[in-house]
């Protein structure tokens, strides 16, 4: 079924998983508020008996680029509404992180910035041959908050996870299966296939045991851990906001080294005080 059209997200249950396909070619498939809407839809229909497994894909060449940039910029005027966005995608991928069943990411092209953290946030991630996948947050000038600071030492360890989130490098689908970052490396016409396998035999499984797996097999978190990655972001974009309306000021039109105050003026001619006594 597709979604109205107020979410760039297409859903589709295939047997018992519940796909959920990004669907803004035009864009990478970046997260602008519909796809987030789309996601949070998605997400919700695991609270269905028959959802036993959820896939998230995209459409065309992209996984998914990130966050919209185009969107967050604009909302640089408007510092709480910029950080109720961002803290929007950020729930969403603890939320994944969280889900009732398992989670896959069907990586069948390019994952970075946000499409990163998504991929960070689900329990397997399968890549297609063609899939590019690394952080771009510094080449554009940010800093991560949907998790990609916490979680990818975690996929990968602390060293590599350095390495890609200063770089901003990016890595084939062989060198993430190699590195860990993903489970599979798989021809582009097999990744659907491949994906459905998984989710057929997970479905398989009693569903109360697969939950309780969930809970011991998904690496735990530190609520300090997510806490100081959104301080460092929020420290960042209210820095951005701040620099901009400064830019956006009216120009100081006070003629360099003329007086400011009337009480620095020079009296009229006439009027000076006369001269102390020696």
């Amino acid at each position: 079924m597709r979604e109205p059209d107020v979410t760039s997200v297409v859903l589709t249950r295939r047997g018992a998983a519940l796909w959920a396909r990004i669907d803004r070619p035009g864009s990478g498939n970046a997260c602008d508020s519909t796809v987030l809407t789309g996601l949070e839809r998605w997400l919700a229909g695991a609270a269905d008996p028959a959802v036993r497994v959820l896939v998230l894909t995209g459409t065309g060449r992209s996984f998914c680029a990130g966050a919209d940039l185009a969107e967050a910029t604009g909302l640089l005027g408007d510092l709480p509404a910029l950080l109720a966005h961002l803290d929007r995608g950020r729930r969403l991928v603890r939320a994944l992180r969280a889900a009732p069943v398992p989670t896959v990411a069907a990586v069948n092209g390019a994952a970075f910035g946000g499409g990163l953290e998504l991929l960070l946030g689900c329990d397997i991630a399968v890549a297609a041959d063609s899939a590019r996948i690394g952080d771009r947050h510094l080449a554009a000038g940010q800093v991560p908050g949907w998790g990609a600071s916490v979680l990818l030492p975690r996929a990968v360890g602390p060293a590599l996870a350095r390495r890609l989130l200063l770089t901003g490098e990016t890595w084939s689908a062989e060198e993430s299966e190699r590195r860990g970052l993903v489970s599979a490396a798989v021809a582009d016409d097999r990744l659907v296939g491949h994906v459905d396998a998984l989710a057929d035999a997970v479905a398989a499984r009693d569903p109360a045991a697969v939950r309780r797996m969930l809970t011991v097999a998904r690496p735990p978190v530190a609520e300090a851990d997510w806490d100081r990655e959104w301080e460092a972001l929020t420290a960042h974009v209210t820095a951005q906001a701040t620099a901009r309306a400064a830019a956006a000021s009216p120009p100081d039109r006070h003629t360099p080294g003329a007086p400011t105050r009337p009480d620095t003026l020079d009296p009229p001619p006439g009027t000076e005080h006369p001269p102390c006594a020696p």
